[in-house]
């Protein structure tokens, strides 16, 4: 069985500022469309990631980077870079795919350290986004893999891992884990949000 990794980002920030902390990212991470600062933010967002404990599946995102972008290639825009037969590559749909690809693994970086499984919203619709976000990127971490020749079957049988048919008991935090340092966790949310929204404001 392998030994589950150290969440390192829960002992200074709880959940709830945590999950709201990423959430106010989104909208300024879209806003930068400079793909070298995309690149590093996604970066750092991969770091964030493994000191939230998680695993990164590195071939899985390449492939989803490789994949967006080769399907914006078949859309030719602006000058032409090379032919493959009917195939033109051109710099704009090259760029363009690139940079959403890189996006929407950053994206997915973002949410992977955000939520924890101690994440719970107020009301209805609070708890149904946090268990919503929690198997997203519980699938993602998982440590079984969706198989393409039985993607029900696998997909089914990570669910019941992460949500088991017999009720769950809530979380329980101990008492020494509840008292978060105030100068890290406010550390934590300014280096975040400087992070992307002082590179918004850089690129203006």
């Amino acid at each position: 069985m392998r030994k589950k990794r150290k969440d390192r980002i829960s002992r200074i920030i709880s959940p709830t500022p945590r999950f709201w902390t990423g959430l106010t990212l989104i909208p300024g991470y879209f806003l930068i469309d400079n793909l070298f600062l995309k690149l590093m933010l996604v970066g750092f967002f991969a770091f964030m990631v493994l000191l939230a404990g998680k695993r990164i599946r590195y071939f899985y995102f390449t492939m989803m980077t490789l994949s967006i972008t080769f399907f914006h290639i078949l859309t030719p825009v602006g000058q032409i870079l090379w032919t493959m037969g009917p195939l033109a590559v051109t710099a704009g749909a090259l760029y363009t795919g690139f940079l959403k690809g890189v996006t929407l693994s950053g994206l997915v970086f973002l949410s992977l350290f955000s939520v924890t499984p101690a994440l719970k919203l107020p009301g209805k619709l609070g708890g149904l986004l946090g268990k919503m976000f929690y198997y997203f990127e519980e699938i993602l971490d998982g440590r079984k893999r969706v198989q393409a020749w039985d993607f029900i079957g696998s997909l089914d049988n990570i669910l019941m891992e992460i949500f088991p048919p017999a009720d769950l008991p809530s979380p329980q935090v101990k008492k020494g884990e509840t008292r978060k340092s105030y100068p890290f966790k406010i550390l934590y949310i300014l280096l975040l949000e400087l992070s992307v929204w002082g590179t918004v404001i850089c690129l203006l």
